[in-house]
């Protein structure tokens, strides 16, 4: 695992050891070892429980693994059923929303909206400027200056 993770799960068991019994004890003991196994021994969590956003301190990798928890071994059978119905809700919702905007489909009709734009970019040409030489330029100024009109 990689060291976030690790960490990750050490604040998982700092969280759990701060915890009622009564709830760890819900926990399968199997998962928990799992837990033990997998925490980095070097971390040390600083987790200050007695701040009202303690929760705001911690990885957000703790807190997906705290929803987990909550959710496969905490929670009430009934709010399990919910809970995972609004997972698969948000799941769609967000695939429904990256199909909207990288919709493979429509790849291809927006290029062909944008080519028009990018033919008459491309369809430029340099125009050629003749310019008049200097000896022609000089005979008209003469002209002008004594009013002679052809």
């Amino acid at each position: 695992m990689e060291i976030l993770n690790k960490r990750a799960i050490s604040e998982v068991i700092a969280i759990l050891n701060h915890t009622d019994k009564e709830i760890v004890e819900k926990i399968p003991e199997k998962f928990i070892k799992f837990l033990f196994e997998n925490a980095d021994k070097e971390y040390n969590p600083t987790i200050d429980f007695y701040n009202n956003n303690w929760d705001d301190t911690i990885e957000e990798d703790t807190k997906a693994i705290l929803a987990i928890i909550y959710r496969d071994y905490i929670v009430l059978e009934n709010e399990r059923i919910e809970l995972l119905k609004e997972e698969r809700e948000e799941k769609i919702k967000n695939e429904q929303e990256l199909r909207e905007k990288y919709n493979p489909d429509d790849i291809f009709k927006r290029k062909q909206q944008k080519e028009p734009i990018n033919n008459a970019v491309n369809n430029l040409q340099l125009i050629e400027i003749k310019e008049t030489p200097w000896y022609k330029r000089l005979y008209q100024k003469i002209i002008a200056i004594f009013g002679i009109q052809k």
